[in-house]
């Protein structure tokens, strides 16, 4: 009797995955033809656009997802509402996610547990800092070798006080050099030390005023450096120690103690006074005031420069795409170029995405997260992560799709079109995305349903 009961236990389950697969099947084939990269169809489906193959090297396991941030959960100062719905497919009635989530933007300019806070409000779920990649989160790992050297931090925002959190000690920022200087950049102005402070908490109060809403309220989009940021303290916005001038005082970006690395960990916000006081620093090797000759003569290293991303475009609220700090880095190389016949700097990194290390990071943190939330994870080899796919949902084709494309298995490259990318065509032609959707919606339910169907295929 009991043998028999198992038989048609087994028997039921067999004809629920089969009904399972052939209604997967029906949707794939009814959705077909928009999978293909580079041809247009009448109208844009918002589900099962293109589905990539079942290829996981763990079709068992859970699925995992990675969201950018503007363009695909907001629009510059408007959350979209696709966003919210993709939150409800992923969360239970109590709010709790039922997959491991994380937000890796190349937006940055505040804090991870500001941007997390900043995500709760608009999102209504409870964001955590380990849910959060911004930009410039990677170059935490260069504090064990920087945190007692002189860095220059470019960007907008509250990046100085960013850079300290991270451990960074002797950091100063463009402003502040600009200021100590003023002859170097003539075209820029600044206040005095005495009114920049509360200047600065000024601005800052009014942008804390226009975060994104869900009825499309004033925002600070993805936060590239405008809005959602802390109180900046005196010391931070103003000065460099105490209320101490870190040029006159402290001597930093001088002989005595030479900017060893910029950072660059936002767009600026005077891309003017940035790009010719990086250019001093690179060419007087960490002193601008001093010659490549001068700096040749007593054998001084050279400057390293990094960027948090490369991304030359980005989508806010204005119809057509903004220049990001991709092209601001395109303006400091050909400058620098320029000034010296040609040469490169010695040492250039870019962080963000589509480059490797945010996507690493974000592995760790989601095999955290899945384990945290005690699912079941399948036993797989060393270097094999057991997600049945990993999915980067993305608006920009050379940032998020590039990203995880060479990123490699099991992440799936998820492109929409609410952002930098609109066409022409379903797909992108140079930087082809695994799935191409509308919205962010769309996006998970195509995740969901290939999740299904990766899972049947590993019980036959």
């Amino acid at each position: 009797m009991g043998s028999r009961y198992h038989g048609r236990q087994l028997l039921c389950r067999a004809v629920t995955l089969l009904l399972e697969k052939l209604r997967v099947q029906h949707l794939l084939q009814a959705q077909a033809p928009s999978a293909v990269a580079g041809h247009s169809t009448p109208q844009h489906t918002r589900a099962y656009a293109s589905i990539p193959a079942c290829n996981s090297p763990c079709p068992g396991g859970p699925p995992a997802f990675s969201f950018d941030i503007d363009g695909v959960l907001v629009r510059g100062k408007v959350v979209l509402p696709e966003g919210l719905e993709a939150v409800r497919k992923l969360t239970t009635s109590e709010g709790r996610w039922r997959y491991p989530v994380v937000f890796m933007t190349n937006g940055g300019g505040v804090c991870e547990e500001r941007k997390a806070q900043d995500l709760t409000t608009w999102l209504g779920v409870r964001v955590t800092r380990e849910q959060v990649i911004l930009s410039h989160t990677p170059m935490l790992d260069l504090v064990p070798e920087l945190a007692q050297r002189p860095v220059l931090v470019s960007g907008r925002g509250d990046v100085l006080n960013v850079a300290r959190s991270y451990g960074f000690q002797r950091v100063l920022h463009t402003r502040q050099l600009g200021r100590a200087m003023p002859a170097a950049t003539p075209f820029s102005t600044y206040p005095p030390d005495s009114e920049e402070a509360p200047a600065a908490a000024h601005a800052v109060a009014g942008a804390a005023l226009e975060q994104p809403d869900q009825a499309g309220a004033t925002g600070g989009g993805e936060g590239r450096g405008a809005a959602g940021r802390p109180p900046v303290s005196p010391s931070g916005s103003g000065s460099g120690s105490g209320g101490l001038c870190p040029v006159r005082d402290l001597g930093l970006a001088t002989e005595t103690h030479p900017v060893d690395t910029v950072l660059v960990m936002t767009d600026p916000d005077d891309w003017y006074r940035d790009a010719q006081l990086i250019c001093d620093v690179l060419t007087g090797a960490g002193v601008p005031t001093r010659s490549a000759a001068e700096a040749a003569a007593v054998g001084a290293p050279h400057v390293k420069l990094v960027f948090s991303n490369p991304d030359l475009l980005w989508a806010n609220e204005f119809p057509k795409n903004r220049f990001g700090q991709g092209a601001f880095a395109h303006m400091v190389l050909s400058l620098f170029g320029r000034l010296t016949g040609g040469c490169r700097p010695s040492h250039v990194t870019f962080y963000g995405k589509p480059n490797p290390q945010p996507y690493r990071l974000a592995e760790r943190l989601l095999l955290t997260q899945a384990r945290q939330l005690g699912l079941p994870l399948p036993e797989v080899p060393p270097g094999v992560l057991p997600f049945s796919g990993m999915y980067a949902v993305g608006d920009n084709p050379a940032a998020d799709v590039r990203g995880a494309n060479q990123a490699g298995d099991p992440w799936v490259s998820v492109l929409v079109r609410t952002g930098v990318f609109q066409g022409p065509g379903p797909n992108c032609d140079v930087d082809t995305a695994q799935v191409a959707v509308d919205d962010v919606a769309a996006a998970v339910d195509a995740a969901l349903h290939h999740t299904r169907y990766a899972r049947w295929h590993s019980m036959r």
